[in-house]
């Protein structure tokens, strides 16, 4: 009969035992990921398509080049709704001129 330690019981916080992918985390933050991205790419706002996007546990941050002021506003509320509680950091430039 083969008796169980309680090292033997290591896991993660999710439960997942250790040495094994925590898969339920990973897809967790691919949806998010995915969804803000998607956001963007959803905008009738062509120049929102080309930005950047990227993530942390605690933060989603945007980066690349818009036109306009209201575009980059655009782009940060655009994925407020799938932050999640994350804080959205905006770090899109504005280029205005040809």
């Amino acid at each position: 009969m083969h008796s169980i330690t309680p090292a033997d019981h290591t896991a993660t916080l999710s439960g997942a035992p250790t040495g094994f992918s925590d898969s339920a985390n990973d897809r967790v933050s691919e949806i998010r990921s995915t969804a803000a991205i998607q956001a963007l790419a959803e905008s009738n706002v062509a120049e929102l398509r080309f930005l950047r996007v990227d993530e942390s546990e605690n933060e989603i941050c945007l980066t690349g080049r818009v036109r306009s002021f209201y575009h980059k506003q655009l782009a940060q509320e655009a994925i407020r709704p799938v932050a999640a509680g994350r804080q959205v950091v905006n770090r899109v430039d504005v280029c205005m001129g040809s």
